[in-house]
């Protein structure tokens, strides 16, 4: 009888161990199961932990020029028997969004951004300063999730209220909306949505215009995006058409709302 307990016993550990063995073979692989994200995977038989899924994301590439020619540092402009050269342009752009027949594409990210009275608001993460004081002049706009073809650029340039009212303090220093990296100024306490500052060469003159109105622009922009596939939007800046009707001697209001007048000629889809 003994040994027949002992042969027992045997069995049972041997089934034991088989089992523990099985469950641990027959454990399931996680993973990005969404087709949309980059790192989708195919053989994942459940959803990862911490939302591993990682989205293809738009960039911007910007080309500063004066009509055919490239923008460089020191360039001096002749125009309307005028010469200038730039020493900032800065401008905000937010809203990216790309138009189809029947479907939109928008920026998926989102922030919490904390105005100037201490509310809190949840908003799309979708803002950049554009500048040519900015040795690079790609930058990554955010994610987005879809694919398809497309007709129309849409953006604005300048910020949104909730924008506008955010607390610079708040906000990471790496963010654009932040002192160091963005356009607040003091002590006004109000962001400036667009900066130009100039030299007129004739007389020497250094001139400043700081634009507070937002420009709704809108772009044709013919393009067939993949799914989980990075995009990259090519905008070039003209100044020539920037400032084009510019008169120096008049009222400063008058010039600033020329050049707000301006800027939806000024971008276009560079070719």
């Amino acid at each position: 009888m003994k040994r027949i307990k002992n042969a027992n016993l045997y069995y049972l550990l041997s089934a034991f161990c088989l089992l523990v063995t099985s469950s641990a073979c027959l454990e399931k692989e996680d993973g990005c199961r969404d087709v949309a994200a980059t790192n989708f995977a195919a053989d994942a038989e459940v959803d990862c932990e911490d939302d591993c899924c990682n989205y293809p994301s738009i960039t911007l590439e910007i080309e500063h020029a004066a009509g055919d020619t490239v923008l460089r540092y020191g360039d001096t402009i002749e125009f309307d028997n005028k010469s200038i050269y730039f020493l900032e342009t800065s401008f905000y752009i937010n809203g990216i969004s790309l138009t189809g027949i029947d479907q939109n594409l928008t920026i998926n990210d989102e922030i919490t951004l904390t105005d100037r009275n201490g509310n809190k608001n949840l908003t799309v993460d979708d803002v950049e300063v554009i500048s040519r004081d900015i040795p690079n002049f790609s930058y990554d706009i955010g994610s987005f999730r879809g694919e398809g073809n497309f007709e129309t650029l849409n953006f604005q340039l300048g910020l949104t209220s909730i924008q506008a009212a955010t607390n610079p303090a708040t906000v990471p220093t790496s963010h654009p909306l932040s002192p160091s990296d963005g356009l607040f100024e003091l002590p006004d306490s109000n962001y400036v949505f667009t900066r130009l500052r100039l030299v007129n060469v004739n007389n020497n003159d250094t001139l400043q215009y700081n634009i507070h109105t937002s420009v709704n622009i809108n772009l044709p922009y013919v393009v067939g995006i993949e799914r989980s596939f990075d995009h990259t939007i090519p905008l070039k800046v003209d100044y020539l058409k920037w400032i084009e009707g510019i008169n120096f001697a008049d009222d400063p209001q008058v010039t600033t709302q020329t050049i707000v007048n301006n800027l939806s000629n000024a971008l276009s889809i560079r070719e």
